[in-house]
């Protein structure tokens, strides 16, 4: 018993011990404790002051501003200086315009208040409206803007439902003191009190990246050389298939701190934006080239991954297999993979080597250019250190050896893949000849090598910078300076957002002159008569109608002036009791103006969202309100306990707003513990504590159901309709995207890429990103929106997974562009005049059936009968290309040389690489197009034919005819005897793959083979050649070989 109680005594202390582990992870986590205490302490201040004796004297009745403004909410000192400056600036301008703008409307309300009341209650009216119409369509068409006019309509809402009439010295003081003062004191404590300041934040933001970006890289060239041998490891592929969105959020991250650089009084050795050549450029084009490194890992898998046994449980299935579409290269040969790969190893290895090395460097001057205190490094187990200094000579070596490598590394894969190319006698695990022609097999290989050659040149950029940013600081000789902001008002104006996708002001007046121009040619007699005075009248008219359309055509098209017009008469709901004469004083006693502003701070964009904020603030109201009135009955309203109760009480909300995701509660919560607190020992309106505590709860319900019923009843946004526009927007960038990739499909010659159609497709691509995160956003949304047709969980996973295929569609795409114009194509260049057709067919299908999709998203309807094949289409190019390298051969072949070996020799040169790893983008991005459609199908469904070649059974067809096959038997079949026989030999294969779960499937709805692949593709195929050599009779049945032909 001894030994069992003590066994049992060290298991809990073990749970207790590792519990306590997870829990100060948790709150020690990203400087979190530091980040609480200066929010604290910047709270506590302010409070301090606005409890003064006789502060209300001299801050006016509204002295809470200053806690509620800033400091809790929107410029808190729990973030870096550049964010928190950005954020202080915003609200500082946001609020000297609403004041300058109430001010404005009561002047001009108070030169007719004693002449006629209503006119001054209507002139204030007027200018609300205007203010909250202004608001709303910033808010929406601008996100950058938000605290700006946020801070604006709260003194216009505050101002102008107040009994104030006239204008005096205190109106503008008691908004403008509370503000500035509020915003002092955060900068006090932001730069005394721990600092964070964005240029090393920004240094060690890329230092994070590049090494997470090398790490998924290196375990990528290590799967992908694996898979030669048979040792590659599923798991490991499950990781980097996961890092892929790690990586895209990183690489926001480095973005997001320069952004934050922008607005920041650096105090340093080098300006923040001189580190942009590696933290914006260079990153973002090694995480492209790594994401495609991943990429190529994964149709390794298709065709090389280890197949499962048919006892797997279901649990343990292969998520991979969930994820991937069934790829062209699953009919590829293995063993002229693994051959080739063998042939490439060494080097694809030597240069991953080189370029881990090379990146340690990169690491270690950013660290010493940019002061960071702490260099954790891979190689030393994480130990940290700190470079004291970086030899220019010792740069120049390793920019020398990456070269060299580079170089080296494409010396040495040409001559391997040649080598194998004009082998003639059998190679061990090839049958026959070595094929390197244009195949999938030399299309993966040529993609994975170029690739990892392009992260190397991109390494080798990044090492140059950082000899130049090395050389600076030794040349300043490390003393710092003051930068002053540097700031690109245009661009951080309209980042992070998607921008609108309307049509151009020049299409929409083409197309009313060309309307215009059909009504002219009927009155071409009676403008014989009209005199030239008349006629220049009718044309200023003209245009004037033109310009009147255009503005009543935007406006109707408009998101943003919806949202504005709902604020608007939401707002204008909450508050019309303001200006009506006789209920105005009811009104400001009752804090009726808490109405309006719960209303504007819960009314969000979609209806999902706005359930989801008004909840939050609800908790968060009622907590902080509570503790508020507790702050203030401990002592009788004595200012000493207020203030350390609202201290403790600000403690677990700061945590709350700045270590969860539940942040709006948090801040909510603090905010109404100092409201109910203060305004009642300031004695803002009348009222005790009980009548400030039910009606600050009272308000926040009322301004919340206000906002939830007016953006359910009034034109109502949903969060599935926004999915769907997000999603269409994407589709409609991506098929930009295609049209400049198969820029030149009409010209009957050969061409070379243009910088203008890169640019076009970076344009779309950018759009096309800003389009999918939009509608990540708005999925995570639509669980909280009310559906009256039932659950959305089916239809959600089948939009994520959409927005999963899109971003597929994208990154192959971005891929493909970049191989093309780094080392050209030698198709474009050379053969476009003889395979421009081929190439037209290709970008007409993938067009159209993309066309397809969007139309499908947009009017709901099924998707027609019969759509071109792109897979075909690009099978046919690829065969043309290689009877194209026979030909020319042919022609030029001489003595001694046979033509297939000089054929094979010009399909390894750098261009026909480049153009190899191209075309594997591109057939892959047509897989994806083709899963796209099977997964609309499930959405909106498809026409089919009712008989004919292209009539199409479904899964439940397919299984009712077994069933009857099965009960109708051997011996029932006599009129047919050869049906039944196949039938029955139909039933006992479908039955030994698919296992007793046949008849789960015959009861489950339609379900198209995108969302199947919880079980293995490569387990059911190893199961169907066994058993289809088992009917037959013996033979080998494993043998895979291309299904190029089907």
């Amino acid at each position: 018993m001894a030994a069992v109680s003590g066994s049992s005594g060290a298991m809990l202390k073990a749970k207790a011990t590792k519990r306590w582990g997870a829990l100060k992870a948790e709150l020690t986590r990203d400087r979190l404790p530091k980040r609480i205490f200066k929010c604290v302490l910047a709270t506590t201040l302010t409070v301090i002051i606005t409890l003064l004796p006789n502060i209300r004297h001299v801050y006016g009745p509204a002295a809470y501003l200053a806690s509620i403004t800033t400091v809790f909410v929107f410029g808190h000192p729990g973030r870096r200086l550049g964010s928190m400056v950005e954020a202080l600036i915003l609200s500082a301008v946001g609020a000297i315009i609403g004041v300058a703008w109430t001010t404005l409307a009561t002047y001009l309300g108070s030169l007719v208040h004693a002449s006629n009341p209503q006119a001054m209650m209507s002139i204030r009216a007027v200018f609300v409206v205007i203010a909250l119409f202004v608001h709303g369509y910033i808010r929406s068409s601008t996100p950058r803007l938000y605290l700006l006019v946020l801070l604006m309509i709260f003194p216009v809402l505050i101002g102008l439902t107040s009994p104030s009439f006239e204008v005096s010295p205190m109106f503008p003081k008691q908004f403008l003191y509370p503000i500035l003062t509020a915003v002092a004191i955060v900068l006090l404590v932001s730069v005394l009190v721990f600092p964070e300041f964005g240029s090393t934040y920004l240094g060690l933001t890329t230092i994070q990246t590049l090494q997470s970006t090398i790490k998924v890289q290196r375990s990528a060239n290590a799967l992908f050389v694996a898979y030669a041998s048979a040792t590659g490891d599923d798991k490991l592929l499950r990781e980097l298939t996961a890092s892929k969105a790690d990586l895209r959020r990183q690489v926001a991250g480095c973005k997001g701190a320069l952004t934050e650089c922008s607005f920041e009084l650096a105090f340093s050795v080098l300006a923040p934006w001189e580190l942009r050549p590696i933290a914006s450029r260079g990153i973002k084009r090694l995480v492209a080239n790594t994401v495609s490194l991943v990429g190529a890992c994964e149709s390794e898998y298709a065709l090389l991954g280890r197949e499962q046994g048919p006892d797997t449980e279901k649990k343990e299935k292969d998520e991979i297999d969930k994820l991937r579409p069934k790829r062209e290269i699953e009919g590829g040969d293995e063993r002229l993979l693994r051959y080739l790969l063998r042939r490439v190893e060494q080097p694809l290895n030597g240069l991953q080597e080189v370029i881990d090395r090379s990146i340690d460097i990169v690491n270690t001057c950013v660290a010493y250019t940019y002061d960071v205190p702490t260099l954790p490094s891979h190689k030393q187990g994480g130990t940290p250190r700190r470079p004291h200094g970086v030899l220019l000579e010792e740069l120049d070596i390793y920019i020398d050896t990456l070269s060299s490598a580079i170089s080296r590394f494409g010396q040495l894969t040409t001559d391997a893949l040649e080598g194998a190319a004009v082998l003639t006698e059998p190679v061990a695990d090839a049958e026959g000849d070595v094929d390197v022609m244009p195949r999938d097999e030399v299309f993966l290989i040529s993609s994975f090598m170029l690739n990892l050659r392009q992260a190397a040149s991109h390494t080798l950029d990044m090492l140059v910078c950082s000899r130049e940013l090395v050389e600076k600081r030794l040349e300043r000789r490390e003393r710092r300076r003051l930068w002053f902001p540097k700031i690109r008002f245009r661009k951080w104006l309209f980042s992070g957002r998607e921008e609108a996708d309307r049509m151009p002001s020049v299409n929409r007046a083409a197309f009313a002159v060309d309307g215009a121009d059909g009504e002219e040619s009927d009155y071409s007699s009676s403008r014989e008569t009209l005199t030239r005075e008349r006629r220049r009248r009718e044309k200023k008219a003209k245009k004037v109608r033109e310009k009147l359309a255009d503005w009543l055509e935007w406006m109707a098209a408009s998101d943003d002036v919806l949202y504005a017009f709902k604020l608007t008469l939401g707002v204008t709901i909450c508050a019309w009791p303001a200006f009506v004469g006789s209920w105005a004083e009811w009104f400001y006693l009752n804090r009726g103006v808490w109405v309006a502003l719960i209303f504007i701070l819960v009314f969000e964009n979609a209806v999902g969202s706005t359930i989801w904020i008004f909840a939050l603030r609800a908790v968060g109201t009622v907590i902080g309100s509570t503790w508020g009135f507790a702050a203030y009955k401990s002592r009788g309203g004595n200012a000493v306990v207020i203030a350390v109760m609202i201290m403790i009480g600000s403690i677990p909300s700061y945590y709350v707003q700045l270590g969860t995701k539940y942040m709006k509660a948090g801040m909510v919560c603090t905010i109404s513990m100092c409201v109910v607190a203060v305004s009642t020992h300031l004695q803002t309106v009348p009222g005790s504590s009980e009548e400030n505590f039910y009606k600050r709860t009272v308000t926040m319900l009322i301004g919340g159901c206000v906002a939830t019923l007016v953006q359910m009843i009034i034109l109502p946004a949903k969060a599935r309709v926004r999915l769907k526009e997000s999603l269409a927007s994407a589709i409609v960038q991506i098929n930009k995207m295609e049209s400049c990739i198969a820029y030149g499909v009409d010209e009957i010659r050969n061409i070379t890429s243009s910088p203008r159609v890169f640019k076009k497709f970076e344009r779309a691509r950018k759009k096309a990103e800003a389009s999918l995160a939009s509608a990540e956003t708005f999925l995570t949304y639509t669980r909280q929106e009310p559906r009256l047709k039932g659950s959305f969980e089916m239809q959600e996973v089948v939009y994520k997974e959409i927005i999963f295929v899109l971003r597929q569609i994208v990154d192959r795409m971005e891929n493909l562009v970049q191989m093309r114009k780094a080392y050209g194509s030698a198709i474009l260049e050379q053969y476009n005049a003889r395979v421009y057709n081929y190439r037209r067919n290709v970008a007409a299908s993938i067009t159209l059936m993309l066309f397809a999709c969007h139309e499908a998203l947009i009017t709901k309807l099924p998707l027609p009968q019969f759509l071109p094949s792109a897979r075909i289409a690009h099978l046919r190019m690829v065969v043309r290309v290689r009877q194209l390298l026979m030909e020319e051969e042919d022609e030029q072949s001489h003595e001694g040389v046979h033509p297939a070996s000089l054929a094979k020799r010009r399909a390894l040169r750098l261009k026909f690489l480049s153009w190899n790893a191209a075309t594997a983008a591109l057939e892959e991005c047509i897989e994806y197009v083709e899963e796209l459609v099977d997964l609309l199908k499930m959405l909106v469904g498809a026409n089919e034919f009712r008989s004919g070649l292209l009539n199409r059974p479904t899964y439940r067809d397919y299984v009712q005819r077994i069933r009857e096959i099965r009960t109708r038997g051997p011996n029932k079949g006599e009129e047919d005897g050869r049906t039944v026989t196949t039938g029955n030999s139909l039933g006992r294969l479908t039955s030994r793959i698919m296992g007793s779960g046949m008849e789960d499937q015959a009861e489950a709805e339609d379900i198209p083979n995108p969302l199947q692949r919880i079980q293995s593709r490569k387990a059911a195929g190893a199961k169907l050649g066994k058993v289809k050599s088992d009917v037959v009779g013996g033979g080998s049945g494993g043998r895979r070989g291309s299904s190029k032909e089907e």
